[in-house]
């Protein structure tokens, strides 16, 4: 059997080593859903036109609104009266 000098030590850094974040990774987007449910009436009125006809930006609004998330993306989805974003999840 070997000995390693200051072996707390060298399990130490190996430990933090495989615990520290890659500076070669970067994050990828989640995607996230925004069910709007009994609100699209009021967001309508707000906005002065129907809630498909919003831009993404218009979009992205809301869900900073309603999530409190920084979206990278959004679109509104008719079949579920749903918003669909994406972002960073790092960025939340």
């Amino acid at each position: 059997m070997w000995l390693i000098p200051n072996e707390d030590e060298y399990w130490e850094h190996v430990r933090e080593s495989l615990e520290a974040p890659r500076k070669n990774e970067e994050p990828y987007l989640e995607e996230g859903t925004l069910f709007l449910d009994d609100e699209i009436e009021e967001l309508e009125k707000k906005y002065g036109c129907s809630i498909e006809e919003l831009y993404e930006g218009d979009l992205e609004e809301i869900v900073l609104e309603k999530e409190g998330i920084v979206p990278e993306s959004a679109r509104y989805d008719p079949q579920f009266d749903c918003i669909v974003f994406k972002y960073y999840e790092e960025a939340c």
